[in-house]
């Protein structure tokens, strides 16, 4: 159900799971991103923003074969699949502010360790 808790719950998950290739934003405009090929999809523009529900939720779960999207069904539980699905559909409306509280979400690197 789309509320302000569920579409925040959203954004968190996405700043931590999805940011590293799809950015804050939905862009795909990040370092990962670009390297991928297939490139991660604008999620804001019509390609995704026109697919249904069940599409978008449909992808998340199962991943888009031979691209650098993976079926995440055993990270993503049930409800937080959903509110990913939520909060993919207000990425058209983000704002700067809600920008700027999903940079604290995101995933930090890991330091390499010196010795393999």
């Amino acid at each position: 159900m789309p509320s302000t808790e569920n579409i925040r719950a959203g954004m968190e998950h996405f700043a931590d799971h999805c940011a590293t290739c799809h950015a804050n934003d939905g862009s795909g405009q990040t370092i990962f991103g670009k390297g991928l090929y297939p490139k991660p999809p604008d999620l804001r523009a019509a390609g995704t923003q026109n697919k249904s529900d069940g599409e978008i939720y449909y992808t998340i779960a199962n991943g888009v074969r031979l691209s650098g999207m993976p079926a995440f069904s055993e990270v993503h539980t049930t409800a937080k699949a959903w509110r990913l699905v939520l909060f993919i559909r207000h990425l058209p409306q983000i704002t700067p502010e809600e920008l700027k509280e999903m940079n604290g979400w995101n995933r930090k690197p890991q330091a390499n360790p010196k010795n393999f």
